[in-house]
């Protein structure tokens, strides 16, 4: 009889930890992500929540490895979801030279989901002493 308050007890502690929030919702978002056809060898992803359409949240970064991505790898974190700025910066290598850097809005769900991309040549970094086309 004496253990009936104590497991009592020890199970409100538990349903009150569970009902906490530890922050706001993330979502897993992965995908494949090329620059002009061919997978990016390394580099980053960032995902914003797009502000000019009223979207906020948690900002959400994963590495891209091999052309591939995941944000809920060690190194990544989850999105907000909605409507979203997304800027990917891709690299030869690890600390290697830049291929490119393309930023896009995209409508994304609120719920796990992949999102594929393949960046267009026009993401390739201008060269040093071209005059911008007007």
């Amino acid at each position: 009889m004496r253990l009936v308050p104590f497991a009592l007890t020890l199970g409100a502690i538990v349903w009150v930890a569970g009902c906490s929030e530890s922050g706001p919702t993330r979502y897993r978002v992965s995908g494949e992500v090329k620059f002009n056809g061919t997978p990016i060898p390394y580099g980053e992803i960032l995902f914003t929540p797009d502000g000019a359409k009223q979207n906020s949240g948690p900002q959400g970064i994963a590495i891209i490895h091999d052309g591939r991505y995941d944000t809920s790898a060690a190194e990544g974190k989850g999105i907000a979801g909605g409507p979203t700025v997304v800027r990917v910066t891709g690299l030869s290598k690890q600390a290697g030279t830049l291929l490119c850097e393309y930023e896009y809005t995209v409508d994304l769900p609120r719920s796990d989901t992949t999102h594929d991309k393949d960046l267009p040549a026009s993401a390739a970094p201008k060269k040093a002493g071209t005059t911008p086309e007007i």
